[in-house]
């Protein structure tokens, strides 16, 4: 508790005494915002003072608090033997402002003049200030996602204490509580919210409490936390559409939404939509970034990734799957031989792949034929069909090719084979002359049969 001295005067005997305020905080009270405060208001000597000075006698005292008289009263005054003479105490409420502070202007005096003593009077003042009174409350609250709920907690300074709590976010304001009781209070993040971050996943938004005593307003507090996007509800939604645009293979399927594989040129069409105020900043179909469709010639399969993201950043990706007809692509390996390395004669044997199914319009065909010209000649001759056997996706066959191929002639060979969908050959294939044996012999060199040398 804090003293503040005075002065006395009068004759010597003054320095012989003291004269001071001394002040005692009782309590304060955040909801009246007031103080209770004691004043005493005191003289005494400092030892046994004897001898010709006068030391008692009738005294006016008073003393103020901002100017005004809380005590205002005669009495006896008596220094003798070092009595502490108390020229009053008062006890009293003192109200702080509205921000809770308080300083108070003291002023003492006694006046002895209307006595015989020797000591003739005193004064002091001070200026005291006391401690804040905590009035408005604080908060916190916890982050939350959109659509979801924060936890607002108030720390009241009393219990009597009442607060009106409002929020603000970009644009957008409201009240969440209205001179609510409670020390938590739950904010339910409006969906609204979206439209103030349309480029972000996260924002902040401001809490603002006031307290309340009563009807009075006795200030106010803010906090601030983190809102959040929910991914689930933000991301966008795609869809895709496939369809064959390769007329030759829709008319085999009479279905542009089948696609037939290493055949069809699939279309692949990407729709996005984008969620709570956020827009559509890019699509990919297959890892390539599109305006709206990728065309994917021949296309060896039926599933394809498409994805869009937003502009807060999130993604969606999907895979989307047509039905593939399981097209087997067509080949042919052929094999043009003489029957042995001087024959006229030659022999073909053939094989390959053949997709023997239906395209769902039509089942698939296999036709085949072969021809030869010698070498030289520009004039194909035809040599006829060829019936090969089909054992599910293959096939395979031989024939011989005619008996009428000089040996001592090179011939070419060409194997034509088509589908529903391809119409192909094997190119020309080249048999070379046919290469006559040689023999020989002790006495005899032979070629093809006939003697060549012969020696004794």
């Amino acid at each position: 508790m804090p003293k503040f001295p005075g002065t006395v005067s009068g004759n010597n005997t003054a320095k012989y005494v003291n004269y001071y305020l001394e002040a005692t905080l009782n309590w304060q009270d955040p909801a009246t915002n007031k103080s209770n405060i004691t004043l005493h208001h005191y003289a005494q000597s400092t030892n046994s003072i004897v001898g010709a000075y006068n030391l008692n006698g009738n005294a006016v005292s008073q003393l103020k608090v901002n100017g005004s008289n809380v005590i205002n009263r005669t009495q006896n005054m008596d220094f003798r033997n070092c009595k502490l003479v108390d020229l009053g105490t008062w006890t009293d409420e003192v109200e702080h402002n509205s921000e809770g502070k308080l300083t108070l202007t003291l002023s003492g005096s006694f006046d002895m003049k209307g006595s015989s003593s020797s000591v003739t009077g005193g004064s002091v003042s001070a200026t005291w200030t006391l401690p804040d009174i905590a009035r408005k409350s604080s908060i916190s609250a916890t982050n939350a996602t959109i659509g979801g709920t924060s936890t607002i907690t108030i720390n009241k300074q009393s219990d009597s204490f009442t607060h009106t709590l409002q929020y603000s976010f970009g644009s957008l304001s409201g009240t969440i509580a209205t001179k609510t009781a409670n020390s938590s209070v739950p904010f339910d993040i409006p969906t609204n919210f979206y439209t103030q971050i349309p480029n972000a996943k996260s924002g902040t938004c401001t809490i603002t409490c006031t307290t309340y005593s009563g009807n009075n307003n006795v200030g106010s507090t803010t906090t601030t936390i983190t809102v959040s996007c929910n991914e689930t509800d933000c991301k966008p939604v795609v869809d895709a559409t496939i369809v064959d645009i390769n007329q030759t293979t829709v008319d085999l399927t009479n279905d542009s939404s089948k696609l037939i594989r290493y055949k069809s040129t699939a279309r692949v069409t990407i729709s996005a939509t984008a969620k709570n105020s956020s827009s559509i900043t890019s699509r990919s179909i297959e890892g390539s970034s599109v305006s709206s469709y990728l065309d994917i010639q021949n296309a060896s399969k039926n599933s394809f990734s498409v994805s869009a993201t937003d502009s807060r950043g999130y993604s969606t990706t999907i895979t989307k799957t047509a039905t593939m007809i399981n097209y087997v692509q067509l080949t042919c390996n052929a094999n043009f031989k003489r029957a042995n390395q001087t024959s006229s004669t030659v022999n073909l044997t053939y094989s390959g792949n053949y997709f023997n199914g239906s395209f769902g319009a039509t089942n698939n065909t296999l036709t085949m034929s072969w021809k030869y010209r010698e070498k030289g000649s520009s004039t194909w001759i035809s040599g006829g069909t060829l019936s090969p056997t089909i054992s599910e996706n293959t096939y395979s066959g031989s024939i011989q090719c005619g008996t009428n191929f000089d040996y001592e002639k090179s011939y070419e060979f060409q194997v034509d084979f088509a589908d529903k969908i391809d119409s192909l050959n094997t190119g020309a294939i080249t048999l070379s002359k046919g290469q006559g044996s040689l023999e020989i012999y002790d006495k005899a060199i032979k070629a093809n049969g006939e003697v060549l040398f012969y020696w004794d």
